[in-house]
Order: C-alpha cells, then structure tokens, then sequence
C-alpha cells in the first residue's frame, strides 16, 4: 500500500477585471447620467441632425421670417412716409429721402376734441366687453376643466358660432328684434357691447382653456378641497390668482378687437375710434394715416408692456390654442 501525498489544489487566478467604461464627455455625459439617475437605465441616444440639415433648416427659418418682416413693415414705412414727409412720390428721390419729414400731421390730429371723445368711447367699450366675456365665458370654462371635461368640446363649437355669421346679417337680424321691443338699447352707444363680446368669444374662451390646462386647474381644486376650502374660496383664492395671466391675455385681444372693428360701429351709427378715423382720412388725408399709424403702434406697444411686466412677476403669459 503506497502512501501518495495529496496534491493541493492549485490556486484561482483572480479574474481581471473590465476595465471601466470611459464616461462621454461634455452635455451627452450629463445627460446621460440624468437619465440613469431618473429611470435607472440609460435612454438610447437620439439620432441628431447632420450639420447640413441644421444649416438648410436654419437658412429656410431664416428666409421666412425675412419674407415675413418685409410683408408687415413695407406698408408700415409707405404709411409713415406718406403721413410725415411733404415731399410728393413723383418728388422723391436718393436724394430726397431724409428731406420733408414732420409731425405736424400728426400734431394737428391730436388737436382735434372730436377725436378724445372717440378714444373716451372706444375705451369704456373696451372696458365693459372684457368685463362681459370674462364673466360670461370665466365660469364655463372652469366648469368644462373641473366638472364636465365633455363640455369643453361644445364650448370650442359655440363660441366659434359667431364667426359663421357675417356682421351685417348680425346687426339687422339684432335690430329688427330690439328696435320694436327696446329702442333704448339701440340707441345708446353701450348697444356695441353685447355683439363685440360675441365676437370676441373664440379669443377669450381659447385663453382662458389654455390658461386652465397650464395650470392643472383638476388637480389644484381637488387639493384645495381635500384640505377643507369651499367652493367660493377655491375660486377665489386658488383658480383666479392662477388665472390672472390668462385674462390678461384675453382681456388684451378683446381691446384690440374693440380700437379695431368698425363694422358693427358703422352699421349701427356709433362714433368710436375706427369710425373717426374714417372720417377724418376722408377730410385729412396725411394727417389722418399719421393718426391711423400712431394708434397702431400704441396699441402694439401697450400690449408688448403688459405681456413684459407679467413676465417680470414671474406670470407667464401663454396663448396656446388661440
């Protein structure tokens, strides 16, 4: 019997190790590691576009937006030439185009009481239609959002419903009905109240949506419920102040409506802003576009602030859906 010492069993060999991967550097490595960190597995990357198709896209942007600034500004500078040069088209030249140029047109405009009287009236209607299509289409708009999601539909149907009807057939149809019944209504100036409200109902309804759906209008009342607020105070303490960029942005396209139409000022034989403005093209020409010219970029102007001191509150005005 042969005595064989036992052989010891050889030692692993540590296994190596992979090296670790080389993490990507710059934004893809941030953004990677956001992604693993929020789902736990990194996303596939996104193919991107080649330098050319950025280039042709950006040269396509580019010439669109030029197409459209020459489109809006040509008439703007035709307007401000003929209203503040005295120098005639045939006239004019290289030489004569820095030569003529006043605002007296536009100085005698200003002093005409007749034309503070129409500004007075087009301003109070202004007022009074915001005044009435937030009041109307305000508490729609939240019961479709919180209570009846079906109704939103319908809504977005009706208030594009006086569109379909052209102004005209609008004013006479509204006033064979009133002139028997109450004469007082037409003949007031106040009567334009009611069909600017109607017109304006597609702008304001569509602010006040998106404002809505911005906000998760469901959500914050079902919150404030929970935690005991009635239905006044979740109204008023939590859907308003939310909603006060939205109706500003409603309340800015409804004046715009207003200073701008003139249809219904004209069928209805009310002195407004848009109605002088005609009136007085006819009398003064040059001093009538200079007139035409500083209303419009006042009005552009004073909007442009609004949007700009909500946006420094931190209220961002959004218009998704208008």
């Amino acid at each position: 019997m042969s005595l064989e010492t036992p052989r010891k069993a050889a030692p692993h060999a540590p296994t190596p190790e992979a090296p670790p991967a080389a993490a990507p550097a710059g934004r893809g490595a941030r953004r990677a590691a956001r992604n693993v960190a929020r789902t736990g597995a990194p996303r596939a990357a996104v193919p991107r576009t080649t330098a050319p198709g950025r280039r042709l896209v950006g040269v396509v942007r580019w010439t669109f937006l030029g197409v459209v600034a020459v489109y809006f500004l040509v008439p703007q500078l035709a307007m401000a030439r003929f209203a503040f040069q005295n120098v005639p088209v045939v006239l004019l030249g290289p030489d004569d185009l820095l030569r003529g140029w006043s605002l007296r047109p536009l100085l005698d405009a200003l002093a005409e009481p007749a034309l503070w009287e129409a500004a007075r009236t087009s301003a109070l209607l202004a007022l009074a239609t915001v005044a009435l299509t937030l009041a109307l289409l305000l508490p729609l708009a939240v019961l479709a959002e919180v209570r009846v999601p079906r109704l939103r539909g319908v809504l977005s149907a009706v208030t594009l419903l006086p569109w379909v009807v052209p102004p005209i057939a609008l004013v006479v149809g509204v006033a064979a009905t009133f002139r028997p019944l109450a004469p007082w209504f037409l003949s007031s100036t106040f009567a334009l109240v009611p069909f600017y409200a109607i017109w304006a109902m597609p702008f304001t309804y569509r602010a006040l949506d998106a404002g809505l759906r911005s906000i998760g209008a469901r959500t914050l009342v079902e919150a404030a419920q929970s935690l005991g607020a009635s239905t006044p105070r979740v109204l008023l303490r939590v859907l308003l102040p939310n909603l006060v960029p939205s109706m500003v942005a409603a309340g800015g396209l409804t004046t715009a409506l207003v200073l701008g139409e003139f249809a219904f000022a004209s069928l209805l034989l009310k002195d407004t802003l848009p109605t002088y403005l005609v009136v007085y093209q006819k009398q003064e020409a040059q001093a009538g576009m200079a007139l035409a010219l500083t209303v419009l970029l006042l009005t552009a102007v004073l909007l442009g602030t609004v949007v700009r001191l909500l946006r420094r509150r931190g209220l961002g005005v959004s218009t998704t859906g208008l």
